[in-house]
């Protein structure tokens, strides 16, 4: 018999899914919650082993604070976190304070459910192979001063604007968003203006569908 498991995952259908694929590959019991709330009362009652935590929970804790308090809670507890976020910092967060060996698997990358019972029962506190804090090239190239200042291009912010807000010169944000394009390899085309390269980055950090784009790594 595997591990006792608690889903915490906001959409209904995708929990509902998610619970009936993972009750048919030999697990332990599998509690399911909607809400942080709901999900740290689970985890208090039944002690689960493994938590498979959606990164968006929508308004308010994000998967990775209820991460952060269910090992506050239980220090063996196993976490995976399941999402379409490419980064945890695209949703505000310092990975400096992600708990450690928490396992993050993108949605994208589920073909079947025995990926799925693949991260639940990895070895302990073990990086899936491809995952990790920073799993994308985003997460792999970018700092977070960068990333910021992607997400404020993408949201269609002037260099001017985006210059007050982080408090430096314009000129300066000139200069980082260049070396963030050279990080990206994003390669200047005349019938494309560079912010729009930009921007496709980030919405495809967030698993957002934008259409093919070969240009863009």
């Amino acid at each position: 018999m595997g591990p006792d498991v608690l889903v915490i995952e906001d959409d209904d259908f995708t929990r509902m899914m998610l619970v009936t694929s993972l009750s048919t590959i030999g697990l332990g019991k599998i509690y399911s919650s909607a809400t942080a709330a709901g999900a740290l009362q689970l985890a208090h009652k039944h002690m689960p082993s493994v938590a498979l935590i959606d990164l968006h929970l929508g308004e308010g804790p994000t998967g990775l604070d209820v991460a952060r308090q269910l090992r506050a809670h239980n220090s063996h507890i196993e976490l995976v976190i399941l999402t379409s976020y490419e980064d945890p910092r695209l949703l505000g967060e310092n990975v400096e304070f992600i708990p450690a060996g928490v396992r993050y698997l993108m949605k994208k990358d589920i073909s079947d459910v025995s990926v799925l019972a693949h991260a639940l029962v990895a070895s302990p506190r073990s990086n899936l192979s491809g995952s990790g804090a920073h799993p994308g090239v985003v997460g792999k190239t970018l700092s977070s001063n960068q990333l910021a200042i992607l997400k404020l291009v993408a949201e269609g912010h002037s260099n001017l604007e985006i210059a007050k807000r982080q408090g430096v010169t314009e000129k300066a944000i000139e200069g980082t968003i260049t070396r963030l394009s050279a990080k990206l390899s994003l390669e200047p085309q005349p019938s494309i203006n560079q912010r729009v390269h930009i921007a496709r980055v980030y919405f495809r950090a967030l698993g957002l569908d934008i259409g093919n784009d070969h240009s863009i790594s």
